[in-house]
């Protein structure tokens, strides 16, 4: 693979893509440390960007009694949705925000059952403060996190009536995967897990409505309470190849082989479950691989990057729709098991939704545009090359684009057609 091809895999595996001046800023610069820079950015002195949900207190209604806060909450939303997609798009550090959406897919809280919007920042908040730093500390997080307890009925885990929902999804989806534990794993969990309650200024934990049983989970006998359940999940032997196999099939595709996966697993093991490592060899391993598994871009991938590649912002409103209609709107994941997975999106409502959207987007491109200036004349190489593809598009894409800008009244529309054609087609989709 060329540097240039190596360049492009790690932007959209592990980001949202390049726009073509962030292409000529880093071609000439050095592969291995524009990763490692971008992995570890805090290791070489650079500062990590303030996030898209800090700062934003003044944003959120709290005045409930309002005729009108439910209209603005719904406002504040928008905004909030805004400024996470600008971040992703246009941050100098897109490792970060990559891993803060991977997490957000993981974890799955969801705007549908949350309705606190000030919980729904916390999270995400908490998710981007964690994102590539110990897993243990933020599943720890996680566990008590407002919002978390609202979304699975934390609150309602009582040693009068234990709620087994958080105890299942933190076995099942967060830490083991299915076949690693047991019914009465389940059970012990949330016993330990009981008196976790939500309150105006955060959480608390209320003793009387704790269950101190011991239990026996996954094995260990004794545990009663939040640390020493997460002392018995972080130290079963599942959990480094679940998270190490979750995140292989995001960045490498599926059906790596279980021992490269197990090689992964060991060396988040070996390094405390820290994330860093564990994203270096992942990353390190895509980059050594001569023949790379595709994989389909996500909605939100494909709206950024076609927004980078065309120098389009889209209004707040267009971002939502297009992405709702795509089924992956961040903040409201539609069930507990997080977006669906990528082949969802080669539906055939999924493909009319990129259609349509590709117009949009295409309607409100510069003219200045050097996506638009090359297709408007015609020229498939340097579009391809804007779109990451240096050996140029597919010959099918190369031969719709063609006739469809020959049939074209002008340059100027074809150019557009085209263009709008070219961000819909499989060379943009797959990556």
């Amino acid at each position: 693979m060329s540097a240039q091809e190596d360049l492009f895999w790690v932007s959209n595996r592990m980001g949202f893509g390049l726009s073509p001046s962030e292409l000529d800023r880093y071609q000439d610069q050095d592969l291995s440390e524009i990763v490692q820079k971008r992995i570890n950015p805090e290791k070489y002195g650079l500062e990590v960007p303030v996030g898209p949900f800090e700062d934003v207190d003044d944003l959120i209604p709290t005045d409930k009694d309002s005729p009108d806060f439910n209209k603005r909450v719904q406002a504040a939303s928008l905004e909030l949705l805004d400024r996470w997609l600008d971040e992703m798009r246009d941050t100098p550090d897109p490792v970060l925000e990559w891993m803060t959406f991977f997490w957000h897919d993981h974890f799955a809280v969801s705007g549908r059952e949350v309705k606190s919007l000030p919980a729904l920042v916390g999270h995400l908040r908490l998710l981007r403060t964690h994102a590539r730093g110990s897993y243990p500390t933020m599943l720890r997080e996680v566990t008590i996190d407002p919002a978390m307890l609202i979304f699975l009925d934390g609150t309602e885990n009582t040693a009068r009536k234990p709620n087994e929902n958080y105890g299942r999804e933190l076995l099942e989806l967060y830490s083991l995967g299915i076949g690693n534990y047991s019914e009465d794993d389940v059970l012990a969990a949330s016993i330990a897990l009981t008196g976790w309650r939500v309150t105006p200024d955060g959480v608390e934990f209320k003793p009387k409505r704790h269950d101190d049983t011991p239990q026996i989970l996954l094995g260990n006998s004794g545990v009663h309470d939040l640390d020493t359940v997460m002392e018995a999940v972080t130290n079963h032997e599942a959990l480094p190849g679940f998270i190490s196999r979750k995140l292989s099939d995001a960045v490498l595709g599926t059906g790596i082989p279980d021992e490269i996966i197990n090689e992964f697993a060991s060396v988040f093991a070996n390094n405390d479950l820290e994330l860093i490592p564990l994203i270096e060899a992942v990353v390190d391993a895509g980059l050594s691989m001569n023949e790379r598994v595709p994989i389909i871009r996500h909605p939100v991938s494909w709206l950024l990057n076609a927004e980078k590649v065309t120098g389009v912002k889209l209004e707040a409103r267009e971002r939502a729709n297009i992405l709702g209609q795509m089924n992956m709107l961040p903040g409201r994941p539609p069930n507990v098991g997080g977006f669906p997975g990528t082949d969802h999106y080669l539906s055939a409502s999924s493909t009319a939704a990129r259609f349509s959207s590709a117009g949009v987007i295409v309607s409100k491109t510069p003219r200045e545009s050097v996506a638009l200036q090359a297709a408007k004349s015609a020229n498939w190489e340097d579009l391809a090359n804007i779109f990451g593809h240096k050996n140029g598009f597919n010959q099918p894409t190369v031969d719709s684009l063609q006739d469809l800008w020959e049939s074209s009244p002008s340059a100027s529309q074809g150019g557009r057609v085209c263009l709008a054609i070219a961000l819909s087609s499989p060379d943009f989709l797959v990556i």
